[in-house]
């Protein structure tokens, strides 16, 4: 299949997945969002607003891994017909926060080099890089060895995943520039009404995490004995949708 198939594939997860992502994602995208936008709106340029601004970037660091590993187990037990609940998939990513905390820094620390030579060696090294988060949850690699595996194992996926990325990414983007500038340009701010609009906003990130969980599970399914079952986020999907209708 092609980067456009395992796209709609993508697109299809998440529609049929949304209200549990949600669920997931949404509490820590509200208080971080709401946050950021309460000093937004009230800027000054002083020492106390950067300060505050530092501590924010703290606590979204802290956050990330806590929502990112229960997205990322949530997709799993989809795959393994044993759907977690938001609640629980938050509780069981507490346990993946230290390692998925220092996987995110190390990748962070490794692109940042790579955009340093001129941009592409950057994105080069992201897109090796994409794995490493599904690695460290569900293989329970350490944070090194997580990197270590995904820069190994998705040699072979790297024209897939890129063209893939790249279009969501820029499609993010073309969403949330307008929409930051028309909030941003507003005479008369409202933190009531930009908040739900730029968490949603943010929401839309996770269809990149689908996409990149699509192709981890394709590399699995590529890598794994045939003997073993199918471990496909299309099949399981459909299944899930055809059990829905029925009922």
């Amino acid at each position: 299949m092609n980067t456009f198939e395992y796209l709609r594939q993508s697109f299809f997860f998440f529609k049929q997945n949304f209200t549990m992502i949600a669920k997931i994602q949404l509490p820590f995208l509200i208080v971080l969002n709401g946050l950021a936008l309460s000093m937004d709106i009230n800027a000054t340029e002083t020492d106390d607003f950067r300060q505050q601004t530092a501590y924010i970037s703290i606590l979204s660091l802290s956050f990330l891994p806590i929502y990112w590993g229960a997205t990322i187990l949530y997709m799993q037990s989809k795959l393994s017909n044993s759907a977690l609940t938001a609640s629980q998939a938050i509780i069981a990513s507490l346990s993946f926060w230290r390692s998925l905390l220092f996987t995110f820094i190390l990748t962070s620390f490794a692109v940042f080099g790579g955009l340093l030579l001129l941009i592409i060696p950057g994105v080069y090294i992201g897109v090796r890089l994409a794995f490493a988060d599904y690695i460290c949850v569900l293989e329970k690699q350490t944070p090194l060895n997580s990197l270590k595996q995904s820069w190994k194992e998705s040699a072979d996926y790297f024209w897939t995943l890129l063209p893939g990325m790249a279009i969501l990414f820029t499609g993010i983007q073309l969403i949330e520039m307008p929409i930051a500038h028309t909030l941003s340009s507003m005479e008369d701010r409202n933190l009531i009404l930009e908040l739900p609009i730029v968490a949603i906003v943010d929401l839309l990130g996770a269809l990149i995490t689908v996409f990149g969980f699509r192709i981890y599970c394709v590399m699995r399914e590529e890598n794994k004995p045939k003997t073993t079952g199918t471990d496909d986020l299309t099949d399981n999907t459909d299944n899930t949708d055809n059990t829905d209708n029925k009922e």
